[in-house]
């Protein structure tokens, strides 16, 4: 009797979940290439290829776990929080991006443990991590060599990006609501020009102000350790053992620490500036930085719903200033989601609702308002 071979069966689930992942491999891959492609530092260049090599090897991983071995030939096409990575690195360079990366290798890293096939690939994860800190060390220490530290350009894009949502939504607001008065009068584009100029104006000087001010705070407060440290010593001394044996360092350990610390102004003066002050005294800020940033967002926003007026009038260009305006209110709410984590969709989407909400209700004041312009 002839006895009939039956295939094992064959698990959808698992072949949809272990294909995901080989996707999700191919696309960091794709990701670390497009990086290196575009990174102006060349010492940066060979790590960055050296993470898209061990994101293919664990590609082959999952291939072999499929066995199908063709899957490693599809096209990779990456999604568009991933082309956002891209577009801000290409626009700010790697450092902007670098945390980000990190946080993500925390989700694979994760994602492996849970997963009975992934063998060791949640400890490669881990190297990648500590790749990625390396890079990043090394883009903070580059930058300093040429004046800018990392964290503060990470600032002046945030500050940059949000200040180019401000001007959209509050001129392409102040636009529609004059318009809502009176569509065709030149007091549109003159309402324009006009908030364009007084809020990125105020922007800039705004941020200056403000950065300054929290720079000048945190020099006198390291002023102020310094002098702790030159004529109270035993105090200071006394308050660091304090903060390390909060964090569950035992006492011992604690005290020799500190005691080597101390051993020079400096780093005893760096060390108390971070533990008790909560400040890196390399690392301020730059005022100049980002009021211009600021200056630029905010016009770079503001200007979009003026453009239409300043080529036409009339209802048509009040419709070609919402248009162009909800476009760039999606586009800056995708770039935020490399911020706060969020869908690129979701975040577009609902910078969108917001802003077109504003809108709505700018032009519906000025419809309702009986003037004559």
């Amino acid at each position: 009797m002839l006895l009939r071979m039956t295939a094992p069966a064959v698990d959808p689930e698992r072949q949809a979940r272990l294909r995901m992942m080989l996707s999700d491999e191919l696309e960091t891959a794709w990701l670390y290439d497009r990086l290196a492609d575009h990174c102006r530092k060349p010492a940066l260049v060979g790590s960055l290829r050296e993470l898209a090599e061990a994101e293919r090897r664990h590609a082959e991983h999952w291939a072999e776990r499929l066995d199908d071995a063709a899957a490693l030939d599809t096209v990779v096409r990456p999604s568009m929080h991933t082309r956002l990575l891209v577009l801000i690195s290409r626009l700010g360079g790697l450092g902007l991006i670098l945390p980000r990366l990190r946080a993500e290798e925390l989700v694979d890293i994760r994602r492996y443990q849970e997963e009975p096939e992934s063998g060791n690939l949640a400890e490669e994860e881990r190297e990648h991590r500590a790749v990625l800190a390396t890079l990043d060390e090394s883009e903070r220490l580059q930058d300093a060599e040429h004046g800018f530290a990392s964290r503060s350009s990470a600032n002046t894009f945030r500050a940059s990006l949000f200040g180019l949502n401000d001007g959209l939504v509050s001129n392409l607001s102040l636009v529609a609501g004059v318009a809502g008065a009176a569509v065709d009068s030149d007091a549109v584009l003159l309402a324009g020009i006009a908030g364009w100029l007084a809020g990125a104006f105020s922007m800039g000087v705004g941020e200056y102000i403000s950065v300054r001010s929290q720079i000048e705070l945190f020099e006198n407060q390291i002023a102020k350790e310094r002098l702790e440290l030159e004529f109270d010593p035993a105090e200071e001394r006394a308050e660091l053992v304090a903060i390390y044996r909060r964090k569950g360092v035992s006492e011992g350990l604690a005290e020799q620490l500190v005691e080597e610390l101390m051993a020079d102004d400096e780093i005893a003066l760096d060390t108390m500036a971070r533990e008790e002050l909560g400040i890196d005294p390399k690392d301020l800020g730059s005022p100049w930085a980002a009021s211009i940033g600021s200056f630029i967002a905010f016009s770079a926003g503001a200007i979009v719903p003026v453009i239409p007026f300043l080529v036409g009038s009339g209802y048509s260009s009040l419709i070609a200033a919402i248009i162009a305006g909800a476009v760039m209110l999606g586009l800056a709410g995708m770039l935020t989601s490399v911020l706060t984590g969020r869908h690129p969709v979701f975040a577009g989407g609902r910078m969108l609702l917001i802003g077109l909400a504003a809108t709505g209700v700018a032009f519906g004041i000025g419809s309702a308002i009986p003037i004559d312009l």
